[in-house]
């Protein structure tokens, strides 16, 4: 129990670098050559360029004590060298300090005793004490943590009424390019925290007095290069790519793109609301709610099949316990301009109606929506873009919100069932089983489409549909049952496409298209004519409106088109690929959503 933390006992011992890992063993090393002496890891706030980096990183912990509460019950996550939590101590805290890295707590434990309170665990997983904390502290350690679990495990651990967070750290201050990767976006940070209960009091910019930190790192590497590989064992190649990356950190510094900033958040009373990742503890809850918004059942298995295995992702927010909205998403690898991405197709939003009593920036839609957005879609996050095929109602409360600017519309193309139509220069057989893995040679010819449909598609973006992804899309779904046809020249077996359908009553469905668009005609007309082999009367296919004229002209006299209603978005919550940029891009078909 924290009433039973003894002050350590601060008798200092030296470092041994070695046992660090890569990089804080370089910067440990470097800075004993450079300046005989190591207490801090962290960066200097400097007065000036040619001020000593011991007395910046002074500056920068004295800032940081400017901002904590007076002595209390307190967290430090991230613990260093352990230099601030043995000051903790001997200032009166009832400190406890966290790290995930068994060399950290060694190496505190060395320089201040066996008795320094410190604990090897992951913020996501430390329960000592729960609910009894007064104030948490991360000094450079909440980059390395998702926001949303950030926030979730101080609301854990901190007690219900007045409690204090503080953050010192380095942030992503815009993000520009697909490369502005690996840290958390300031703004996005201050308004998670203020939905999750947090009021910002506290905040300065620090990133010009951060900064000489990083030309101080490379000058000093460069002097010591290779006693620091003698002295550590690490490689040349190692030392090269780490000047590399310093160097790209100080552009990211001067072109404004990444910063450092000291915050300080405090809260009263903890909220009844609670925003929260949805994992597969919280799937009994998410799929209660599915079944009572869409009126229809979502089996376990298909929770799995969508979510499990890190395909997907979900944010939920809870109010008195209960879950009351959800904003899910899976991740869709994709060709982006004839480029390898990955995508995130929005899926199963849906908030309860005792819930959905306002659709602005306070209700609950808006709070799953955008803080998923923040976390998941855009420059620097694990998706690039972000798709989906709401309705347009759904699409309109997004669009009010600021959420989703619209890029293109979904089309319905039909034709008769005729069996005359289907091409004699064509084989035609069916591909692979429900539940069974597709054969070698099949998954083969499959992987040889896409290939071929990725160089004929250079300038749109459309979701991969590679033989892994037509196994799982099409032969795993546990809850639907497909026609897959592989379509093959008849002489000399070289495969034309891959068309994926589905029975209705009245009609057959078209899902996907495996081919370049040059094929599609025949496609189109293997399906009409297994439409009318089946007694349906005809075919229908969804597609984007942009792309629609690659089907539009097949059989015209035949053809009709409907427009759905159904909108195809983008994000504009977030920084990423522009309206224009993606206005007209994306080829989307039935198949793309996961009800169909």
């Amino acid at each position: 129990m924290i009433d039973q933390i003894a002050p350590a006992t601060v008798v200092e011992h030296a470092v041994v670098p070695s046992d660090f890992a890569f990089p804080l063993n370089v910067y440990a090393r470097m800075l004993q050559l450079q300046e005989g002496k190591v207490d801090y890891l962290h960066y200097g706030i400097f007065s000036s360029d040619g001020e000593s980096v011991l007395a910046a990183q002074e500056r920068a912990s004295a800032l940081m004590w400017q901002v904590l509460p007076g002595p209390c019950r307190l967290i430090e996550v991230g613990i260093g060298l352990g230099t601030t939590l043995a000051r903790l101590m001997t200032q009166g805290y009832a400190a406890v300090g966290i790290t995930p890295d068994a060399s950290q707590v060694a190496a505190a434990r060395f320089r201040f005793g066996p008795g320094l309170p410190v604990a090897l665990s992951r913020l996501e997983e430390f329960s000592q004490s729960a609910g009894e904390w007064d104030a948490i502290l991360f000094q450079e350690s909440a980059q390395y943590i998702e926001p949303l679990e950030l926030f979730a495990s101080a609301n854990r651990l901190l007690k219900s009424e007045q409690a204090t967070m503080v953050v010192m750290d380095e942030f992503a201050l815009s993000r520009r390019a697909v490369e502005h990767t690996g840290l958390h976006q300031l703004d996005d940070f201050c308004a998670l925290a203020a939905r999750c209960g947090w009021r910002l009091d506290h905040r300065v910019d620090l990133s010009r007095q951060a900064r000489p930190t990083l030309g101080y790192i490379a000058r000093t590497v460069a002097t010591h290069r290779q006693q620091l590989i003698d002295d550590l064992h690490v490689t040349a190649d190692q030392m090269t790519a780490l000047d590399a990356s310093t160097q790209h950190y100080q552009r990211l510094y001067e072109q404004g793109i990444y910063g450092y900033a000291l915050l300080r958040f405090k809260r009263e009373r903890a909220s009844s609301s609670r925003l929260l990742y949805i994992d597969l503890v919280h799937s009994p809850a998410m799929m209660d709610l599915f079944a009572k918004v869409f009126r229809t059942a979502m089996s376990p298995q298909q929770w799995a099949w969508k979510y499990g295995d890190g395909r997907g992702r979900a944010v939920g927010l809870q109010q008195d316990g209960r879950l009351a909205a959800h904003y899910g998403g899976v991740a869709r690898p994709v060709s982006y301009l004839g480029r390898p991405a990955m995508a995130c197709q929005v899926c199963d939003v849906m908030v309860d109606q005792s819930a959905n009593t306002s659709l602005t920036r306070r209700g609950a839609m808006y709070q799953v929506a955008a803080t998923f957005l923040e976390n998941e879609i855009g420059w620097g996050c694990r998706h690039l873009v972000g798709f989906g095929f709401p309705s347009a109602r759904a699409f309109g409360v997004a669009q009010r919100l600021g959420l989703y600017a619209e890029v293109d519309r979904i089309a319905k193309v039909a034709w008769p069932g005729d069996a005359s139509v289907r091409p004699a220069s064509v084989f035609v057989a069916p591909l692979g089983e429900h539940g069974a893995l597709l054969s070698s040679r099949d998954s083969q010819a499959v992987d040889r489409l896409w290939q071929a449909m990725v160089q004929a598609f250079p300038d749109s973006v459309l979701g991969k549909r590679d033989a892994a992804w037509i196994q799982h899309r099409y032969l795993q779904r546990p809850d639907c049952r497909y026609e897959l046809l592989l379509v093959r020249r008849r002489w000399t077996r070289r495969p034309v496409g891959v068309v994926v359908m589905r029975r209705h009553e009245q009609h057959l469905e078209v899902l996907d298209f495996v081919a370049p668009p040059s094929h599609f005609g025949v496609l189109v007309s293997v399906a009409r004519a297994h439409a009318a082999a089946s007694g349906l009367g005809r075919v229908e296919c969804w597609i984007t409106s942009s792309h629609r004229h690659l089907v539009d002209g097949i059989d015209p006299e035949h053809v009709t088109v409907t427009d759905l209603d159904i909108h195809v978005p983008t994000s504009v919550h977030t920084a990423g690929p522009s309206v224009d940029d993606l206005r007209g891009r994306w080829f989307l078909m039935a198949g793309d959503a996961d009800f169909t």
